[in-house]
């Protein structure tokens, strides 16, 4: 029995889809295992005046300053911080800050080590 015109092609095809899937998927996991190290600071979006955490989407879209970014430290002495849910109150006195940390590692939402350092 004769193969089909494209059969070579098919296979061919469906090997590099593989290659790419399992590159992309060793790629995801070291990516991921980097960003298992806490970062020294979350930074979440709050209501200014409520002290109350929203969701991000406030803080990047708002031009009243309605809304801001408090960083938040993660960790205090040997224990860490939990960080409010959204909905939720924020302790101001837990030692955070409108003004962004000139120093350390900054993670949006408190998720991660790589968000960025502090500066700018």
């Amino acid at each position: 029995m004769a193969k089909p015109p494209h059969a070579g092609r098919r296979l061919r095809s469906a090997t590099v889809a593989a290659t790419l899937t399992l590159t992309l998927a060793s790629a995801l996991t070291a990516c991921s295992s980097k960003g298992s190290k806490k970062s020294d600071y979350a930074e979440i979006c709050v209501h200014r005046a409520t002290m109350m955490r929203v969701a991000e989407s406030l803080c990047l879209t708002d031009v009243t300053g309605v809304y801001g970014w408090y960083y938040l430290p993660r960790k205090s002495g040997k224990s860490e911080n939990a960080l409010p849910d959204s909905g939720s109150s924020v302790n101001s006195g837990g030692g955070g800050t409108f003004v962004r940390p000139g120093s350390g590692s900054i993670s949006r939402g408190g998720f991660g080590g790589g968000g960025g350092t502090g500066g700018g």
